[in-house]
């Protein structure tokens, strides 16, 4: 796999200098300067171009070295671990500690990759409809299992949350029936090219419920570390919820704005 991706790498940046130097010819072409310009920068890059596809690349394509992500011996999960057993513990919970580490960096990298897309490709972000999805359904489940838990929170406190989850979605099927068939209908429209950004975030990307009220903290979603926000500060807002179904159906997080 890794010398197919080398491979096609290579012959990506080979097409792409094919494509330059069409360019260049066809640009220079009608006058005497800027064609002398051109074979004097062909002539330079000739030889370098001749050495690196015949001499270096073959040599380290045959010669590369396999790389390993280094991958480290599982221990037991909390759930399998005694009472009463501290050694169990003490590993499982060292274990929650990298694997959320190694999840904060995926997520990272994530947020860097929609970053540099749509810094490319502004203002039509449209393109960037794939690695937009990507970010945030790993930032839901980034959310959902170490969110709302704190700095301080060990595997034990993730696991109860876990727990908890669980029971709640078995008490409530009819909730998850249609969260599942809203997800797929998003899915749906995703690969027919339609992305509806909303599905993720209700109203502008930047901002969220969480926004609204200090401290004022711009990322694009909720951190770990916080709680839930209200909606309002206002008692009659929660009064008009409570006594008129018509009023703020969708609890004051629906927009109609777009990002493309």
């Amino acid at each position: 796999m890794g010398e197919n991706l080398v491979e096609q790498r290579q012959a990506d940046d080979k097409a792409s200098w094919d494509a330059y130097w069409k360019v260049r010819d066809v640009d220079s072409r009608g006058s005497i300067y800027p064609r002398f310009r051109y074979y004097a920068h062909k002539a330079f890059d000739a030889p370098a171009t001749w050495f690196r596809e015949k001499v270096v690349e073959p040599l380290n394509n045959k010669n590369r070295l396999p790389y390993y992500h280094r991958q480290l011996t599982r221990v037991p999960e909390i759930d399998e671990c005694g009472v009463n057993d501290k050694a169990c513990f003490y590993e499982a919970n060292e274990q929650y500690r990298l694997d959320k580490m190694v999840d904060g960096f995926i997520l990272q990298t994530l947020r860097q990759r929609v970053d540099r897309c749509m810094l490319y490709n502004n203002p039509d972000h449209s393109p960037c409809a794939k690695v937009i999805e990507d970010m945030e359904e790993n930032e839901l489940n980034f959310f959902i299992k170490y969110g709302e838990l704190g700095g301080e929170a060990d595997v034990r406190d993730a696991y109860m949350k876990q727990k908890h989850r669980m029971i709640w979605e078995r008490r409530h099927p009819e909730i998850m029936e249609e969260r599942s068939a809203k997800l797929a209908d998003h899915k749906e429209k995703l690969a027919n090219g339609e992305f509806d950004y909303s599905f993720w975030k209700k109203g502008m990307f930047y901002q969220d419920k969480k926004n609204y009220e200090p401290p004022y903290e711009f990322h694009m979603s909720k951190s770990p570390l916080e709680g839930d926000k209200p909606l309002s500060k206002d008692w009659q807002y929660y009064k008009n919820v409570a006594q008129d179904p018509e009023f703020d159906k969708d609890q004051g997080k629906k927009s109609d704005f777009r990002l493309f």
